[in-house]
């Protein structure tokens, strides 16, 4: 058996008291990523058991961005498990069903069975057929709508109206902490929070992976077989997914997987909040730090 950093009354509990054949920590395939991952295989079923890394309250800038405009904590599971449940609804790219949430010596732990593929590396390149399937799938989620912001857990909901100010108070506080001697993120900033005051609030709120990217999907045979990552799901505006995927497809990839989307949804007119949000997820840190000028001239796809 490989050894791994996993409580063993947290693997006697989700194992059942069967013996463990295999327990092996897993690389979420990403940097900065929250949890703790472990592979368990019993003779009766394969389960992957995540816990958060965190023990205080969240510093780096994505989580704490995460949680003081949407309420997400990572240190709470519970945000992961409702992120599952509701997307366990849309059959087109299936979800792990959840088998428990345990808590032992103040750290919370969520058992969920494991799901066939491979983790999806880019999703450039990847034949049309799987990214078609992406935006069917993603347009099904986005047609989960909510009356306002905040997490799916429920623990925090603020109405549509407030979405624009609370970003642009979240946004300020991030370049303080963050940027604060920065001439040209404070430069943006100013621009940002003057377009945001002439910004329509969100016609509505759905489920968006705020990190949206290949890594939190595994695929086999040309095919998404499931999404297993959702720690960082929020209700928010549909626009913020596009605009991560700005960064994540290609002219190439992005035309099937528009064709997919269209099938279901109308694609959303970006051209008005594209600047405001962009700026906001640089300041998450959603792809690194990259030069505030290059992450803003990035290609526009939709």
């Amino acid at each position: 058996m490989v050894e791994a950093n996993l409580d063993p009354d947290i693997l006697k509990v989700f194992a059942q008291d069967r013996p463990v054949i295999e327990l092996r920590a897993l690389d979420p395939g990403y940097s900065g990523h929250g949890s703790d991952v472990w592979l368990v295989r019993t003779a009766a079923e394969e389960m992957i058991i995540r816990s958060s890394r965190l023990r205080e309250e969240p510093d780096h800038e994505f989580w704490w961005g995460l949680k003081a405009l949407f309420g997400v904590d990572p240190r709470d599971l519970i945000h992961f498990e409702a992120g599952l449940k509701l997307l366990r609804g849309i059959p087109d790219i299936p979800v792990p069903r959840v088998l428990g949430r345990k808590q032992l010596q103040g750290r919370e732990y969520l058992a969920v069975e494991r799901m066939k593929g491979s983790m999806l590396s880019s999703f450039v390149g990847q034949p049309d057929g799987l990214l078609r399937q992406f935006g069917v799938w993603l347009a099904k989620v986005h047609s989960l709508a909510f009356d306002g912001f905040g997490n799916l857990a429920g623990t925090q909901a603020e109405a549509k109206e407030r979405f624009h100010p609370r970003l642009a108070e979240t946004m300020r506080i991030m370049v303080e902490r963050e940027h604060a001697h920065d001439p040209a993120m404070n430069e943006y900033l100013a621009a940002v929070l003057e377009e945001l005051r002439h910004l329509p609030a969100p016609e509505s709120f759905c489920p968006v992976m705020i990190d949206m990217g290949p890594t939190q999907f595994l695929a086999e045979n040309g095919k998404i077989t499931a999404l297993v990552d959702a720690e960082a799901y929020a209700a928010a505006p549909r626009e913020l997914d596009f605009i991560g995927l700005e960064y994540e497809l290609d002219e190439r990839a992005a035309r099937p997987f528009i064709e997919g989307y269209s099938s279901v949804f109308d694609m959303p007119d970006l051209s008005r909040c594209r600047r405001a949000y962009r700026f906001f997820y640089r300041l998450m840190g959603v792809a690194g730090s990259v030069d505030i000028r290059r992450w803003m001239a990035q290609t526009e796809l939709f």
